[in-house]
């Protein structure tokens, strides 16, 4: 494949200043579908070079099968798959400047990790010294210089994930995939390899495509996301942009927890902890304030979530920090009469959760 766009790569971390590059990914109208479902539907998306890009949305909403288009795995009905200005919609995976990480590793048993982490040189007829420093360097990078001599099955889980990710960067493709790498491995270690594979990307530089139904994952490792829902995209920006200006109900229900509220005809939402429960006598300068009661405290340790009915309708979530509140303190808020507060600059206006902009109102 020929590599038309490498004078235009950016740094990491600078991809979304550089619209003006050749995208390393553009889809053009693309659908896929199985039968009369649509898991596909004729979405439009670019990744700039260098990015860090992250699929985002629940179990059938078309994220996997989007990935699976870009690595040859699945062709398309109709539409383009354009990797540095081609389209390689026909080619097949092997003529695509991509690597592809699972969530099942796929390593070689009856190999060593070296030669796991080499294999896709030796293919490529690399000769052994070249390629065995080749992967030796790649297992530096993923921080496991000393495993290279053992098989996989002597690797902790996230020992295994991490030799994967150094096998599918030895070759340095333009863009690896990963299919909700993580999924796998227990919450502390998914935590620590978060941080790790942001670690990563950003020393190589490779274009990361990362698919994930996680929020959290995507809010905290992306330069951008996209939303999917239903084979559509509903939102793409970075993960401050989506998390605090949602394009719709869905985005808002979906990432992270948002409060959906109706008042004189208009549609909002606000962030749990944008909103404030008031003391007596406390100001209100520049807020937006109602009367409601509490009717659930759930006490989470840092932190304890309020359910509030409020006084004018609608069921809001307040989530409050335990800088001094106890566990009893918490509870004991239990059908208590309060006032809530929320700036209007915060809650922002959203449109159903079915209905597309292109829908028109």
């Amino acid at each position: 494949m020929a590599n038309s766009g490498e004078e235009e790569r950016v740094q990491p971390g600078a991809a979304t200043a550089a619209s003006s590059a050749i995208p390393d990914i553009r889809l053009v109208d693309l659908e896929k579908r199985f039968g009369d479902f649509a898991a596909v539907d004729h979405i439009e998306l670019d990744v700039a070079p260098g990015e860090f890009f992250t699929m985002l949305g629940p179990s059938g909403s078309g994220k996997t099968t989007t990935l699976r288009l870009i690595a040859g795995f699945e062709l398309p009905d109709s539409g383009r798959v354009e990797l540095a200005g081609e389209d390689v919609a026909r080619r097949p995976p092997f003529e695509r400047d991509v690597n592809t990480v699972f969530q099942d590793y796929a390593l070689f048993p009856h190999m060593t990790v070296l030669d796991n982490v080499a294999y896709g040189l030796k293919i490529r007829k690399v000769g052994r010294r070249e390629r065995r420093a080749s992967a030796q360097e790649a297992l530096e990078m993923v921080r496991l210089p000393d495993v290279g001599g053992r098989k996989p099955s002597q690797l902790s889980g996230g020992q295994r994930q991490r030799v994967a990710l150094a096998r599918a960067i030895v070759n340095r493709p333009r863009v690896l995939l990963l299919d909700e790498p993580l999924g796998a491995l227990d919450l502390k270690l998914r935590e620590n390899m978060q941080v790790e594979l942001k670690r990563i990307q950003q020393d190589v530089g490779i274009t990361f495509v990362y698919v994930t139904h996680d929020q959290d994952e995507a809010l905290s490792m992306s330069d951008r996301l996209a939303v999917f829902n239903n084979g559509r995209i509903e939102q793409v920006g970075t993960p401050a942009e989506v998390y605090e200006h949602p394009a719709n109900e869905f985005v808002a229900g979906f990432v992270g927890v948002s409060n959906v509220i109706e008042r004189e005809g208009r549609r909002f939402t606000i962030r749990p902890e944008k909103v404030r429960i008031l003391e007596d006598g406390e100001a209100t300068d520049g807020l937006h304030v109602e009367d409601g009661t509490v009717v659930d405290a759930s006490y989470v340790g840092q932190a304890t979530r309020y359910g509030i009915a409020l006084g004018q309708g609608g069921e809001i979530v307040v989530t409050r920090q335990n800088f001094e509140t106890s566990h009893e303190e918490a509870r004991m808020m239990s059908g208590r009469r309060v006032r809530v507060g929320w700036r209007q600059s915060q809650a922002y206006t959203i449109d159903r959760a079915d209905k597309h902009p292109e829908e028109g109102a």
